[in-house]
């Protein structure tokens, strides 16, 4: 069952991870970085819920069809900017995207920091979109995490993700202990916790376990709860890397970013805030966020190569020819290469609930 209101936050989460990229000084304004927790966050939940509501008698159909809608839907789009970035001479480690390894390439990079290391990362992380580690991470836990649920008893998986859940917890703090100054938060074993909260949730509304609980109080204070964790890690311990690192910070966040993703799918269509986040421009844009993401830093790298004179400063011009661009090239490969592509699932086997 698909929620507008997510559609329309997704939108809404892409700005805010533009407005980070694009900003003189991304540090300065890091907090908005917090956007890309929740899209894990919300990606366990909604995987979670795709995987408890396929109806395929078969384990082995259901993972099936689950791995193919996923290259269906994933792939395609991703190729096509990878490839695109690889004929523009912008990547360095290609055959790292082209794996979906790039998050491990980062933490193996910044284990021996040195000015080569720094000069890289710090001059070239735009145009080489090295903002698809997160991709890669998603891949990851999309290949995992299906055959844990599935071979797990329906009884015990809950008690799965508990698991899983301290097991993350455990290596974050390891990571945080052994190699503090390394990008340990891009690894699968850090990430994994946003993921298994958005999973957990979807369980418990999966069996009704929540039912006690008002979505509409529980998505606002989730908020209120979330964002002032966020600005108090933010000014007590910004360290200059954003989501390359992390904090103890991160298992609060987390849970509270799991209660905001519950209330939301949760609430009634006549809500404000689901009133707000169903209008179409949001909910057009929202569905085509994934693809947003993906070009949002090669429209700036295509944009300096052709720049067009706009009334405003260097800075600014920069800022919104490459948005503009951004949507642009969004749509074209959403209508034209996307969607024909996706439509393929209907050929999938139980593709309607699967």
């Amino acid at each position: 069952m698909r929620k507008k209101q997510l559609d329309g936050l997704r939108f809404v989460l892409f700005l805010m991870v533009f407005a980070t990229h694009y900003a003189p000084n991304p540090l300065s304004v890091g907090y908005l970085g917090y956007a890309l927790p929740v899209f894990f966050v919300m990606s366990g939940f909604l995987i979670t819920n795709v995987l408890l509501s396929a109806d395929a008698p078969s384990v082995a159909t259901r993972l099936k069809t689950f791995y193919l809608r996923r290259i269906l839907r994933i792939c395609p789009a991703y190729y096509l900017v990878v490839g695109l970035l690889i004929a523009m001479g912008s990547l360095s480690y290609p055959a790292y995207y082209l794996t979906y390894l790039l998050n491990i390439k980062l933490f193996i990079a910044s284990l021996a920091p040195s000015a080569d290391f720094e000069n890289w990362f710090v001059q070239g992380w735009r145009q080489e979109s090295l903002h698809l580690w997160s991709l890669s991470v998603e891949e990851q836990f999309y290949v995992l995490y299906p055959i844990l649920l599935y071979l797990t008893s329906v009884r015990y998986r809950t008690v799965l993700l508990f698991v899983v859940l301290l097991a993350s917890i455990a290596a974050r703090l390891w990571l945080m202990s052994v190699f503090p100054k390394s990008f340990f938060g891009t690894l699968l074993p850090v990430c994994a916790e946003y993921f298994i909260w958005g999973c957990l949730f979807s369980c418990w509304e999966h069996k009704k376990s929540l039912s006690s609980l008002s979505p509409s109080w529980t998505v606002i204070l989730a908020a209120i709860a979330a964002v002032g964790l966020i600005i108090t890690e933010f000014q007590l311990r910004q360290n200059g890397f954003l989501q390359f690192t992390t904090s103890n910070f991160q298992t609060p966040i987390a849970m509270a970013m799991g209660f905001f993703i519950w209330g939301l799918w949760s609430i009634d269509d006549r809500h404000v805030l689901a009133r707000i986040l169903t209008r179409k421009p949001l909910v057009y844009f929202g569905a085509m966020s994934y693809t947003l993401y993906l070009v949002h830093l090669l429209a700036l790298d295509i944009y300096q190569r052709f720049p067009i004179d706009l009334p405003f400063s260097d800075h600014t011009d920069a800022v919104v020819g490459s948005f503009v661009l951004s949507l642009v090239m969004a749509m074209s490969i959403w209508h034209l290469f996307e969607k024909p592509i996706y439509s393929l699932k209907r050929y999938l086997p139980y593709s309607k609930t699967s």
